[in-house]
């Protein structure tokens, strides 16, 4: 241990050291000289009781220090189990503004979420990939109110701490299973009649009395004993995979207890959800506080150990748990729901503070989209551009990696983050609210045995379908038709965007087929992205330009790398 940890912890040492020889006096004393002695052991219990205080001090202290540490870091680097963090997601009903797997592989957002996510319980993490998925279309409200929830966090530092303990005190190593108990929970039947879990319980309850009456009577307790083990361990194989479930909503449960006293009017109706719910489950802590209950003394854990099984207390306490679960199913998904989005925005302002710089949204009723310096939350040195989409769509033409596709990335992850937590990564983003969807890339399916261009043609069909008269809809679109000749590809392409320019679409495309700059100049206004060829090779500067792009790069690529000059020339 270092001078400085010794430092920390001098004045807890101090009084565990004081408990020590006052205990010590008190018995050595209190034995050969007097058992006035004795009395010693009062100031050596009061100052027990200050080490243990000064013990959780300490702690909290630490805990503390860490949260500071973390807060506003680049990136929190932990374990993600993405197919976890989804289960909320997939078992909650979801609108027709979802946004759909392609476009969320499209725009990489499992990265993006992993830079983001600073939850620190299961709930949080969960709730947060949640928002995401389901950008606010129809419930401005909704936005604000969070935006409100993220910038108390961001600006009241003592009422953040006090949360982010708060939400510490669920393990990070339990909980992804707790929506899917909540949400579908199992439909377990006991093994055996709960009556005659009650009657042995009873029995167990009654049986030392017969000691009493006569010491034979402890065969009884002996058989009585051997046959609760016997359904306990049975009846355990069945259920054990869903202790953790349990345990973890009976921590849900108790940091929402605390969090219900925290006085933070920037809350607001999240406080609220939390208070009210916890008045319908506040009885699920006595349920179940014997069942997957771990204690890391092993003489703390062995005497739990015989005393459920003992009185079935596990067995008895789990079905009656899921039981509850049952009958309160609306009021604890409730409640999973407030405390995840209230860790998910804590989440949410330390990004924010993360940040370069960042803006509000600002949304209106005119159907277009302005976006000014506007960068990519992946890229360590973005560059920012700017664009506006109205009635006419955007088509961005440039050779190759001089930044198409990053920019289309670049504006859908913005209006993304813009309807979820109201952050765009931008000096100002104006808008409509807007259903998004895109199309980026996709490779062969081999294994539904689908080509390239069939894949392709699905997933600009998909799009098509998307369109609706009540919402608009961001169309986000990279290369139509790759994967078919270029007279069928410039053919379709044109008609596709003629179709949705015509309807209640944004209109963003990028190409490589200059044709279509002209065939599209009534409808799509066109901008590049461009480079030249300097003594390193190519050299982009990654800065949208107006009009269609004038130059090639594709030979000069070859050249560059080395091709024989018999092929570059």
């Amino acid at each position: 241990m270092n001078v400085q940890a010794l430092k920390q912890n001098a004045s807890l040492y101090g009084l565990l050291l004081l408990t020590a020889v006052l205990v010590y006096l008190a018995v050595l004393l209190g034995s050969h000289v007097s058992p006035q002695y004795l009395w010693l052991l009062v100031p050596g219990a009061v100052s027990a009781c200050l080490s243990y205080l000064e013990y959780r001090r300490l702690q909290r202290k630490k805990l503390v220090t860490r949260l500071r540490a973390q807060w506003g870091t680049k990136e929190l680097k932990k374990d993600r189990d993405f197919q976890q963090i989804a289960a909320l997601f997939e078992q909650s009903p979801k609108p027709e503004t979802v946004i759909d797997d392609r476009t969320w592989q499209d725009l990489t957002m499992d990265v993006v979420f992993s830079r983001l996510d600073r939850t620190l319980t299961w709930p949080g993490m969960q709730a947060l990939y949640r928002i995401l998925r389901l950008p606010e279309v129809n419930n401005l409200d909704q936005l604000r109110q969070r935006d409100k929830v993220i910038a108390g966090f961001q600006t009241n530092a003592k009422v953040r701490e006090d949360v982010q303990v708060i939400l510490s005190g669920m393990e990070a190593r339990i909980g992804s299973g707790l929506c899917t108990l909540i949400w579908n929970t199992p439909h377990l039947k006991p093994l055996h009649p709960m009556l005659l879990y009650n009657l042995l319980f009873v029995a167990a309850l009654f049986s030392p009395l017969l000691v009493l009456i006569s010491p034979r009577y402890a065969v009884f307790i002996i058989l009585l004993f051997q046959l609760n083990m016997y359904l306990h361990f049975k009846v355990q194989k069945e259920i054990r995979a869903h202790f953790e479930g349990v345990r973890a909503l009976r921590q849900l449960i108790s940091i929402s207890k605390k969090l219900s006293q925290v006085d933070a009017d920037f809350l607001g109706e999240l406080s609220g959800t939390v208070r009210d719910a916890l008045q319908q489950v506040r009885a699920f802590g006595k349920l179940v506080r014997h069942v997957g209950v771990e204690s890391t003394d092993p003489l703390t854990s062995m005497f739990q150990q015989y005393f459920t099984i003992f009185y079935l207390a596990e067995v008895r306490g789990f079905y009656r748990a899921l039981d509850f679960v049952v009958e309160n199913q609306e009021a604890l998904q409730q409640l999973f729901l407030a405390v995840g989005e209230i860790d998910a925005l804590q989440s949410a302002a330390s990004y924010r503070d993360s940040l370069d710089y960042y803006c509000q949204p600002e949304f209106g009723k005119v159907r277009c989209l302005e976006l000014q310096g506007a960068y990519h939350p992946l890229l360590a040195q973005p560059v920012p551009n700017s664009i506006s989409i109205g009635q006419r769509g955007i088509l961005i033409t440039g050779s190759n990696m001089s930044g198409k596709s990053t920019f289309l990335r670049t504006v859908g992850v913005n209006a993304l983050l813009a309807q979820t937590i109201a952050t765009c990564l931008a000096e100002s983003y104006r808008g409509c609210p807007l259903r998004l969807i895109t199309s980026i890339g996709r490779a062969d399916n081999v294994v539904e045995g689908k080509s390239y261009y069939l894949e392709e043609a699905l997933g600009v069909l998909r799009v098509i379908e998307a369109i609706s008269a009540e919402t608009a809809t961001l169309v986000i679109f990279d290369e139509l038709y790759r994967g078919t000749n270029s007279e069928e590809r410039i053919f379709a392409a044109r008609r596709v965007l003629e179709y949705l320019v015509r309807r209640n679409a944004l209109v963003l495309v990028a190409t490589h087929d200059l044709e279509l700059t002209d065939l599209l100049e009534g409808e799509y206004t066109s901008f590049h992205f461009s480079e030249r060829v300097g003594e390193l090779g190519l050299e982009f500067d990654y800065k949208l330009k107006e009009g269609p792009a004038t130059t090639k790069n594709a030979i000069a690529l070859l050249r560059h790398l080395g091709y024989p000059q018999e092929i570059t020339d």
